[in-house]
């Protein structure tokens, strides 16, 4: 199809096909290359501020949190996020990882942002958003890089990559490292257990076969150790003698096939498999019930006597406590439990492993100059194990078909028609249909229109969760008798949890008012926008707080800018802002909603050598606290003994000194480190 705007930006996101901006059915903010090095982010979560509407922080200390139009400020679960077409939305807990994210921020090339509801293109998931990470081809990259970085607070990153190609052939290959401690000290003298390190491996091998045919293999995976806070429920009934900490593994391996039949037909089958697994590990000795102090009554909280009183109680676990010394079953355990010289004490699991395999075909049709059809089909097996969360194994599989069709239907106005048909074993059957309309009114001027629909299904956790978490490591007499003692081996904690199994899919309305304009110099998006979200699970699901229902309602209506200003070639200036009302019947969807946000970068090639930028951020406001940073990097290139050097100083400095949505998040010092790079 002839472009309406020859000079706009090519994106790929929207629609599944590379097109003019001007003419994707969706607002899209694109990441380049030039603008992640200018931002100095030394994680890749960090360039997404630059995206208007955009929440990307951390509110658990050491977990980032990313969310579109954000609303719940830990559960975010309703935007899509895909590397190299991979979705990273993971099946088991409805969310996405980004600490083990199997890539580095130097492997990413470009990041397309679709900002809207994208389901029609992506299906279940794509709620809000949805947000494409692209990887470096290897047929751009020569030589190899070292690279290293260190500074306050406990950084330290390290970098080695290698690359190469033939005639017909290009891999590249990279391995790194990153930690970091987290927040400060949210009291003097105190310490907060939030520091981390993560591992990646990323690579991928290209064979051109001939004109017509491609293959791409790329594989990887990364390893992450985080410490995590103290859960509140489990601090109530014992004391930490060792804090959480989560270990995670992560690997993949993805296949591709491309076949051109000719310039205006094109076939793509990609298949990969992903595996996750995570552990969080902690050690509690609990408090006898009745003296309140640690002791071996504390088993009282693993015996069998408290589950059945718990299940009897219809899972209120005040009502259970407050009856529990007055059951004759459970009195009798204590009594048994109380007269033996040793503490309850034992170490608690919380395990998911999570694997999906996926295989994905997708056809492209020019039809006529004017008519292009891109359609496929896809079919998902997705599988959950935990003890903890399912009490064994679930599985989910997926059948999808979608297609979108552009279509010139007079001069200078486009119209996208697109849908997303899916089944699978938990949700049944759903439909996303989207329809845009786009017009060049001018040259380089365009207005458009977008009706969009979109789910987010439950997750098999959500839908299926039976937890019990398990008692490991007991001292004795409790490890070598947890029968007799507890009235039961294994020994659980009496809390358990299902699901009903009736939740309805999370669904979406959404409609926008957009233009684009591209000028010699300058890029400019606007849009005017509403979103009605129902059916919400806007509760906690957790032992201590479960309450699965779809009560939770929100109303976004707002408006977003982006503008990107080149005013010579040694200059470029980057700014967004977002004005966005919320309305909710749910305190919880509410605490990631920020009123007003903006970013403004400034980048500046002082010489051939000296580079220089600078960014600053607001949000207001997060949980009623106000975000407000400034970003600047001095970077310095130059040769020596054949290879490139270069240099770089980067400081973070927090201008309110306000803690990060919750209290405990706090950035009271300067971030600052120095990274060299040696390419050869």
């Amino acid at each position: 199809m002839m472009p309406l705007d020859g000079n706009s930006t090519m994106v790929l996101t929207p629609a599944r096909v590379s097109q003019p901006q001007s003419e994707a059915p969706a607002s899209v903010t694109v990441i380049d290359r030039n603008l992640i090095e200018a931002s100095g982010a030394r994680e890749l979560y960090e360039v997404l501020k630059l995206v208007p509407g955009m929440s990307a922080v951390k509110v658990d200390g050491n977990v980032p949190t990313v969310a579109y139009h954000g609303t719940q400020a830990r559960d975010t679960r309703r935007m899509l996020v895909l590397l190299d077409g991979r979705s990273q939305y993971q099946p088991g807990l409805s969310r996405v990882n980004w600490n083990d994210m199997p890539v580095d921020i130097q492997d990413v090339e470009r990041i397309e942002v679709t900002r809207g509801p994208a389901a029609a293109a992506y299906g279940a998931n794509a709620f809000t958003a949805v947000i494409n990470i692209i990887t470096r081809d290897p047929r751009d990259i020569s030589g190899n890089s070292i690279s290293i970085a260190a500074g306050n607070n406990a950084i330290r990153d390290g970098r080695a990559a290698a690359a190469g190609q033939s005639e017909d052939m290009a891999w590249r290959a990279s391995v790194a490292r990153r930690a970091d401690d987290g927040y400060d000290e949210p009291l003097e003298g105190s310490k907060l257990p939030d520091a981390k390190r993560i591992e990646t491996l990323n690579s991928e091998w290209l064979w051109t076969a001939d004109e017509k045919n491609t293959f791409a293999i790329q594989a990887g995976g990364s390893t992450s150790r985080l410490e995590r806070l103290q859960d509140g429920g489990a601090a109530s009934l014992g004391e930490y003698r060792q804090d959480p900490v989560q270990k995670g593994e992560r690997a993949f391996l993805q296949l591709e096939w491309q076949h051109a039949f000719s310039q205006t037909h094109q076939l793509k089958l990609t298949g990969y498999g992903q595996y996750n697994n995570e552990v969080t590990d902690f050690k509690v000795c609990y408090f006898d019930p009745v003296t309140g102090q640690i002791g071996p009554g504390g088993g009282l909280f693993f015996s069998r006597e408290l589950r059945d009183l718990f299940l009897a109680n219809n899972g209120d676990i005040d009502a259970t406590l407050g009856a529990a010394l007055s059951n004759p079953a459970v009195l009798s355990r204590y009594g048994a439990l109380a007269g033996l010289n040793e503490d309850f004490c034992a170490v608690n699991e919380l395990d998911i492993q999570e694997e999906r395999y996926d295989l994905e075909v997708q056809d492209t049709l020019q039809i006529t100059d004017r008519l292009r059809l891109v359609s496929g089909l896809n079919v998902r097996q997705d599988r959950a194990i935990s003890q903890t969360y399912l009490s064994g194994t679930e599985e989910n599989l997926s059948y999808r078909a979608f297609g979108n069709l552009s279509a010139e239907v007079i001069r200078n106005v486009l119209v996208n028609l697109g849908g997303y048909w899916e089944h699978d074993e938990i949700s049944g059957k759903h439909f996303s249909p989207r329809a845009g309309v786009n017009w060049r009114f001018l040259p380089g001027h365009s207005l458009r229109y977008v009706y969009s629909e979109a789910v987010r299904t439950p997750d098999i956790y959500e839908e299926r969760a039976h937890t019990n978490i398990r008692a490991y490591e007991m001292r004795q007499p409790f490890a070598s008798d947890a029968n007799g003692l507890l009235g039961w081996s294994p020994a659980y904690f009496f809390v358990t949890r299902t699901s009903p199994g009736t939740l309805e899919p999370e669904e979406i309305r959404s409609w926008e008012v957009g233009y684009f304009g591209q000028l010699r110099m300058l890029d400019l998006d606007v849009r005017y926008f509403q979103e009605t979200l129902t059916n919400l699970l806007s509760h906690a699901l957790n032992p201590f707080e479960f309450e699965p229902n779809n009560e939770g309602e929100v109303f976004h209506q707002g408006t977003e800018a982006q503008l990107t200003w080149r005013p010579s070639v040694n200059h470029l200036v980057r700014g967004t802002g977002a004005h966005i009302h919320t309305r909710t019947n749910k305190k919880t969807e509410g605490r990631l909603a920020a009123r007003d946000s903006a970013s403004l970068l400034w980048a500046w090639q002082l010489t051939d050598n000296w580079g220089f930028s600078t960014a600053y951020y607001l949000f207001d406001a997060y949980n009623d606290n106000v975000f407000e940073r400034v970003d600047a990097q001095l970077r310095f290139r130059h040769q020596l003994a054949g290879s490139e050097v270069e240099w770089k100083a980067v400081v973070q400095h927090a201008l309110n000194k306000a803690p990060l949505v919750f209290e405990e998040n706090r950035y009271a010092e300067d971030r600052m480190w120095l990274g060299m790079s040696v390419r050869f």
